[in-house]
């Protein structure tokens, strides 16, 4: 257990709902010692999304990433089975899958991660090699030392877990499974198919400069829909933004944003690009869902398409930000598809380039003298239940 650097009854007081919670202590989003609390109060215990399942299709195939600061390799093993363990080699501590060929200008930068697919993984530093379940089956020059049993050394395990194609993995040895706690997030995404969408590969933006809470209060709430993106957010108005209820034991929160038409869509022409996803029905295709697995995934659902963030925080006022597309496989077959996939990707840019520095803006804020614990309307109602799902896990941290 750790002390909470800010008091817990201070942090009740965001609890509830719109109607009487008020916004989260400004500290939160940058006081250092707060983040170093957070890390392991919420991501040292939660699942933590890293990918998607098509991502590594392959015996061998592998992603390389880091969540709350821990290098991970997550690889599909020679039984075909997704899991997952440390980057750290457990001789000196060097990240396995850290780049050795790296120009003198930017060697002080964190390491570059990588994906592909091996046999086996190698650390670079004195060649310590690794299989793909993590167990370690070779160390040069090792024989003199006594009781050193090449058997006894494996890279340490991490649970992982699959749910509707995303890979998840949680730091605590005996977590509770996530699936089961997405009941009512499955039952909302019945029609959508989302085991069987493939991801276009991630585009990740490094240490976006505003705390990890603001992109997620961004992307959840539709309050903004109608002031900030007055114009291009038009044909999803913020009148008709609405809220699943969350109850503790709920490991997503989620809402609704009716279009005005069926079949909208990001972009310039307010019209998906896209074919349909073929099991919508008409009330699907005429509204987008925004969900959110915390404390890191972030998913929107639209007529034709969704997409999917995952969050990764990298200090008290940055964050790792990934970013891609999911399509049914018929949709990525089609021959324009290239081509329609830009016109996507310019078309969220758009919303991209009003929320980045406004986003920016409220970190600056947030470290004001002056900065507010707010009130919340109707259509940030999200808010008030992303505050009660940290504050539990601050408090029981706190305990």
């Amino acid at each position: 257990m750790h002390e909470s650097p800010i008091p817990i009854d201070s942090l009740r007081r965001s609890k509830g709902t719109y109607e009487d919670a008020i916004g989260l202590p400004p500290a939160v989003y940058s006081d250092g010692a707060w983040h170093d609390f957070e890390m392991e109060a919420v991501f040292g215990s939660e699942w933590l999304c890293v990918g998607r399942q098509e991502q590594i299709p392959d015996v061998g195939d592998y992603l390389a990433v880091t969540r709350a600061g821990e290098p991970l390799i997550v690889v599909r093993g020679a039984d075909g089975e997704i899991s997952a363990m440390s980057a750290v080699c457990q001789h000196r501590g060097t990240c396995i899958t850290a780049s050795v060929d790296r120009a003198d200008d930017d060697m002080l930068d964190p390491p570059e991660w990588v994906s592909g697919n091996a046999r086996q993984f190698r650390c670079p530093y004195h060649y310590w090699v690794y299989d793909l379940d993590g167990q370690l089956v070779g160390a040069p020059e090792m024989t003199r030392t006594a009781g050193f049993e090449v058997g006894d050394v494996r890279l340490p395990k991490i649970a992982v877990e699959t749910w509707r194609g995303f890979v998840f993995v949680n730091f605590s040895s005996d977590p509770p499974a996530l699936a089961p706690q997405l009941a009512k997030l499955d039952a909302a995404l019945e029609n959508y198919a989302v085991d069987d969408l493939i991801t276009v590969d991630p585009v990740v933006m490094r240490d976006v400069p505003f705390n990890w809470k603001i992109m997620i209060e961004n992307f959840m709430e539709m309050y903004h829909n109608s002031r900030l993106h007055h114009g291009i957010h038009d044909f999803a108005p913020s009148s008709g933004a609405w809220y699943a209820d969350h109850e503790a034991g709920d490991a997503a929160m989620f809402g609704f944003n009716a279009t005005v038409e069926p079949d909208g869509g990001f972009n310039p022409t307010f019209k998906a690009l896209f074919p349909p996803l073929p099991n919508l029905t008409m009330e699907d295709r005429q509204r987008i869902v925004f969900a959110f697995v915390p404390p890191t995934l972030l998913m929107g659902f639209q007529p034709d398409s969704a997409f999917w963030f995952a969050v990764d925080p990298t200090g008290p006022t940055s964050h790792d930000l990934s970013m891609a597309y999911i399509f049914p496989a018929s949709t990525v077959d089609l021959p324009d598809f290239g081509e329609t996939l830009e016109a996507a990707i310019d078309g969220v840019a758009n919303f991209n380039r009003q929320d980045m520095p406004t986003n920016v803006a409220t970190q600056f804020g947030m470290q004001s003298r002056f900065a507010p614990r707010g009130r919340y309307s109707w259509q940030e109602g999200v808010l008030a239940q992303f505050n009660s799902w940290l504050v539990d896990r601050y408090e029981a941290a706190s305990d």
